[in-house]
């Protein structure tokens, strides 16, 4: 009776210990493994995310352009002693209120494409285009600012194409084809819709 072991003593305790020890580590590393999406998954993710994203700018910048548009058609109308000046002060607004709206938009998608983890062979061309999402996102205030200070229309499509922004649009046009280009290298295709215009 003295030589039966109890539960939890000497090497059947240890064995257990050990045992224990082996199953966490191994749940660590599975759990670490597959924390990144399959591919079919981080496709579809990357695509509706955008999707969502693209719908969203578009009717901003429709919306936009329609308040430019229908601005200056009023004042002509209503005959305003000095329609030009008029005219400075509606884009210069109407601009400014757009940038904030796709400042918002934007941020939302960077914040939508950032979250998921790509799969191993397109985690370098993935990092690149959110950093160039995120560099345009944050080039945006600048830009605003200088539309806020802008005198005449020239001014204004000054504080756009000379900013930032514009630059950060070609990067972030050229990343994303990238990205596209490392995802159909492994046989699967993805649309992000890169060309989509996204400027006022």
């Amino acid at each position: 009776m003295t030589g039966r072991r109890r539960a939890g003593d000497g090497t059947g305790g240890t064995s257990l210990g050990i045992g224990m020890l082996a199953v966490a580590a191994l749940l660590v590393t599975l759990v670490g493994c597959s924390s990144a999406l399959p591919l079919d998954e981080y496709v579809t993710v990357m695509e509706s995310t955008t999707d969502a994203y693209v719908t969203e700018s578009q009717g901003l910048s429709f919306d936009y352009q329609s308040a430019v548009e229908d601005g200056v058609r009023d004042l002509v109308a209503a005959g305003v002693e000095d329609p030009e000046a008029e005219a400075v002060v509606l884009v210069r607004s109407e601009t400014v209120r757009y940038l904030a709206l796709l400042t918002d938009a934007m941020d939302r998608y960077r914040a939508g494409i950032d979250e998921p983890e790509p799969p191993g062979p397109v985690v370098e061309e993935h990092a690149a285009y959110v950093a160039a999402v995120t560099f345009v996102v944050d080039s945006l205030p600048e830009s605003r600012a200088a539309v806020e200070s802008a005198e005449s229309l020239e001014d204004v499509q000054r504080a756009l194409t000379a900013s930032g922004f514009a630059d950060g649009q070609i990067r972030w046009t050229a990343t994303c084809a990238n990205l596209e280009q490392a995802v159909r290298n492994e046989g699967r295709g993805m649309d992000l819709q890169c060309v989509a215009d996204v400027a006022p």
